[in-house]
């Protein structure tokens, strides 16, 4: 195979990743682009209703320690965007995490109908062995995937428009497939 390289621009600054041509170099592309500098989530300017108006969200970062997602330039999420959270602990489940989002990504969710759930189940506290099962920490990107523009720390959300089956949550070393679930109720 002959050698190729890809090379991004992150923040102003070049990354050059060697590579050979191959069905495998395009998995390079959506690693590489997520190894971005760590940003701590802001508040920013919106306008009333975008998906960083935050100032006009709902009241729910105050009932659970959700993660902050933030847009590309690091402007915090609404929390009725993009959440995450670690289960409930009183119910013994703070070793998964959900990712909640509206359908499609990047609308607003208020209900059952409109929201899309991800789970991430390494440890089963949630009791579901084939949603664990269906967690994969070592996935690749589909090549129809997209880049949502989602970021957490050095992580970017992906997803295939139109298939909520999953989202990939790709890091510098690695890519994680969070399957779509219900997880279930805490009493």
């Amino acid at each position: 195979m002959a050698p190729r390289l890809v090379a991004l621009m992150l923040s102003s600054s070049l990354l050059v990743l060697g590579g050979c041509a191959g069905e495998d170099s395009t998995d390079l592309l959506p690693q590489a682009q997520s190894a971005t500098t760590q940003t701590s989530a802001r508040e920013c300017d919106s306008v009333e209703g975008s998906a960083i108006d935050v100032k006009n969200e709902p009241d729910w970062r105050s009932h659970a320690a959700y993660r902050p997602w933030t847009d590309r330039d690091g402007c915090l999420l609404r929390i009725d965007v993009l959440a995450e959270r670690s289960g409930p602990d009183h119910c013994g489940w703070q070793e998964a995490s959900v990712i909640i989002a509206g359908r499609p990504i990047g609308s607003r969710y208020s209900n059952q109908v409109d929201t899309a759930e991800y789970v991430k189940d390494l440890k089963r506290v949630f009791g579901l062995p084939a949603l664990a099962e269906a967690f994969d920490p070592n996935a690749q990107v589909p090549r129809d995937a997209v880049d949502t523009g989602f970021r957490r720390g050095g992580t970017a959300l992906w997803h295939v428009p139109g298939d909520e089956t999953a989202v990939w949550v790709v890091a510098a070393t690695h890519t994680e497939r969070w399957p779509a679930a219900k997880p279930p109720v805490c009493q």
